[in-house]
């Protein structure tokens, strides 16, 4: 299974809520899986007034010309002032607008027009000034907002790009479809797009294998998304930027070996006890294995455990004297760390990636000091980060301007890349850009990092990268213990286990 952190693997734990509660979700489970969400229902434009019934008049976006369906309900008209200005307008028809005038400053992003003209209509859903894509996503549903931000992150890029005048004189709109947490909202969604538009770009939802059964039949229509599905996954038309493995990275894995010494031998874990969660720790379990460590107890949680003194309390019987766990979502991984602190046991505690999370301090508290986090993404929500990586600073500008309501995470993250892969591919694919010459040019990136915002991995052959960051939580947040100076990753000695093909 992935080797994707929080989104995949904290997906386990959001199956658990919906295995267990079905459409309803109660309270204390809506908050644990609002922990991972991206957006927060409704929530309106960076400044302005008004309702609008429609999907993305909920969302407030900015800049991008949107057209959706849906049932969200939110605010929308007004403007935001600053670069990349545009109107949004929440009419109740679900239809946003915006002419993303304005400059970016120090970037160049977009490609300006041809001398000659870039052909005009080359391909469907194109145009000589607009280019519109579908994104699918799951915005409403039993827990809303869930996956707002994938959008949200797409809708980012694009402003950005669009801002500098879009691509070879093409502005880029998106076609937004409500997912809704269910199978048949998925599959309509992308029924009702893939004729339409030229690509999708950002998509992420729960349900994405049953997207992927019309694919299957299109797949003349790129798709530049992380799949969630291993039927999405699989598809030749589907590039992702954070690619799906069967097994785990080992890089961390024999780092953790060399510092902690005999303690490798008493790992203690907790893991999602449905969905890909099961599977996600078998691998994990190998691949700790291979590196010459033992896993002495773990076990399975279910979606109404909030309280694991119990589990702690039998880890410690087993012996254990180090934690490593990658199956959780943001807030269970501090109801966790919690649960150690107050037993007082001072196992060192590392995770596979789903500390990141600004969810996980804010539960966590002072609990959180000390923690370690593997991960194989730039910490995108650190002011810190900016300052070393302009693509951080790019996303967190453009995420504020875009929807200044919305929490910048991973999934926000996933929308960004992906729109950012589509981009660098169609300035290559060239101005009378077609979707077979789009095909062309993103089978050239075997070697895609989105700008230092993702370890480099490989869209076209479908590889996931290896390198990793180390971080750690100290004075109440995340800081980079290695590599040094803050940016780029660690690639000394990185693999995967079982090897990819």
């Amino acid at each position: 299974m992935p080797r994707r952190s929080p989104a995949l693997l904290a997906l386990a734990g959001l199956a658990l809520t919906l295995t267990a509660c079905g459409a309803r979700v109660d309270s204390s489970l809506r908050t644990e899986a609002a922990n991972q969400q991206l957006g927060r229902g409704g929530g309106g434009g960076s400044s302005g007034s008004g309702t609008g019934s429609g999907t993305t008049g909920g969302s407030g976006t900015t800049g991008v010309a949107t057209t959706g369906s849906g049932t969200t309900t939110g605010s929308g008209s007004g403007t935001t002032s600053g670069s990349g200005r545009g109107t949004t307008t929440g009419s109740g028809s679900g239809t946003t607008s915006g002419a993303g005038a304005g400059t970016s400053s120090g970037s160049t992003t977009g490609a300006p027009a041809p001398a000659g003209g870039n052909g005009g209509a080359t391909d469907k859903g194109v145009t000589a000034t607009s280019i519109t894509v579908g994104n699918v996503a799951d915005k409403s549903g039993p827990v809303p907002g869930l996956f707002a931000g994938a959008f949200v992150g797409t809708a980012a890029y694009f402003n950005m790009v669009n801002s500098q005048g879009g691509v070879y004189g093409r502005k880029i709109n998106i076609d937004f479809g409500d997912s809704q947490l269910t199978c048949p909202a998925n599959k309509s969604a992308t029924q009702a797009r893939v004729d339409k538009v030229f690509a999708f770009v950002g998509n992420f939802s729960l349900n994405d294998d049953c997207g992927a059964q019309v694919l299957a039949q299109h797949l003349n229509v790129p798709n530049v998304s992380n799949a969630l599905g291993p039927n999405t996954a699989a598809l030749k038309s589907t590039y992702s930027t954070a690619p799906l493995g069967n097994g785990w990275r080992t890089g961390p894995l024999d780092y953790y070996k060399k510092t902690y010494g005999s303690a490798w031998q008493h790992i203690g874990a907790i893991y999602a006890g449905v969905g890909t969660g099961p599977n996600v720790w078998a691998n994990t379990k190998k691949a700790i294995e291979h590196s010459g460590g033992k896993v002495v107890h773990d076990e399975s949680y279910g979606a109404t455990d909030t309280d694991f003194t119990a589990a702690v309390i039998r880890m410690n019987s087993a012996g254990v004297k180090l934690i490593y766990i990658n199956t959780t979502d943001g807030a269970t991984t501090a109801r966790f760390v919690n649960a150690v602190k107050q037993q007082r046991y001072t196992w060192p505690i590392i995770f596979g990636a789903t500390a990141y999370a600004q969810a996980f301090l804010a539960q966590s508290g002072n609990n959180a000091e000390g923690v370690y986090n593997d991960q194989q993404f730039a910490m995108f929500f650190n002011p810190d980060e900016a300052a070393n990586i302009p693509t951080v600073a790019a996303f967190q500008k453009w995420m504020k301007l875009t929807d200044g309501n919305q929490p910048v995470d991973i999934f926000a993250a996933y929308g960004w890349t992906s729109a950012m892969l589509f981009v660098d591919a169609l300035k290559k694919a060239g101005p009378k850009a077609t979707r077979a010459s789009l095909f062309t040019a993103l089978k050239t990136y075997t070697s895609y990092d989105a700008g230092g915002m993702f370890a480099t991995a490989d869209p076209a052959q479908k590889k996931p990268a290896v390198c990793w960051i180390l971080t750690k939580v100290q004075g109440g947040k995340f800081v980079r213990v290695s590599p040094s100076p803050a940016k780029g990753f660690y690639c000394a000695g990185a693999s995967y286990f079982p090897p990819v093909g």
